[in-house]
């Protein structure tokens, strides 16, 4: 099972986002164009439309505030670095 904490018990964002083949695949020239975002946005939206049809209108429920609240830190985060 993969693991979102690290040792201390710290959510390892970038550890997380680095080891996406995703992310390797989308970055190898180092450039983030709208045809990569939208096609990293296209497979965000496949995986949700599978767990759609896998998952229980109550693990929906549970990913659904899984996701709102890892926005909620990211938007925080970017906030932050704004402000210096």
């Amino acid at each position: 099972m993969n693991k979102f904490f690290d040792e201390s018990g710290s959510l390892d964002m970038d550890k997380l986002i680095m080891e996406r083949p995703s992310f390797q695949h989308l970055m190898e020239d180092g450039v983030v164009t709208d045809e990569k975002i939208e096609e990293q946005g296209q497979h965000v939206k496949d995986l949700v439309l599978q767990m759609e049809h896998d998952f229980t209108p109550e693990q929906m429920d549970q990913i659904h505030e899984l996701v709102a609240e890892v926005s909620v830190l990211l938007t925080l985060a970017a906030i932050s670095d704004q402000q210096g």
